[in-house]
């Protein structure tokens, strides 16, 4: 059985970035992204009701400020009293599992996703994708 290019990243194998499901998808976290920023600073409520949408899954008292990007939004897991100052980007094309009491400065990109160091991979739009992993109290 053949796997989808949204399958592939999951299974740890080289995707290809431009195909069509894989694009689509970030289009979607893209408008997701541009939704969340349009809402004001304060209105913290509706900032956090939108981030709950938008991520996999977060714990008790989560705060995240504007200009928050991202690829897909449900591979980002967040616990307990989760702050994200200004710009955060999640490249979250792989899983992104953050724990308690974390508190991300601002201008943080967090990446996932990596793409050949060779002409001929980079030629081909691969890429492949590792989890990243924030303990507690970071």
């Amino acid at each position: 059985m053949m796997m989808s290019e949204l399958d592939k990243p999951n299974a740890g194998e080289w995707f290809n970035f431009g195909a069509p499901e894989v694009a689509a998808r970030k289009l979607h976290a893209a408008t997701l992204a541009q939704e969340f920023n349009a809402i004001p600073e304060n209105q913290a409520d509706r900032q956090e009701a939108k981030a709950r949408e938008i991520l996999g899954s977060a714990g008790k008292n989560l705060v995240i400020h504007s200009r928050f990007n991202f690829d897909n939004g449900k591979n980002i897991h967040v616990g307990d009293n989760f702050l994200a100052n200004y710009n955060l980007t999640v490249l979250d094309v792989g899983e992104v599992n953050i724990g308690n009491n974390v508190w991300i400065g601002p201008n943080t990109d967090i990446y996932t996703v990596n793409h050949p160091l060779t002409a001929a991979g980079r030629r081909q739009h691969l890429a492949r994708v590792e989890p990243v992993n924030i303990g507690n109290d970071v």
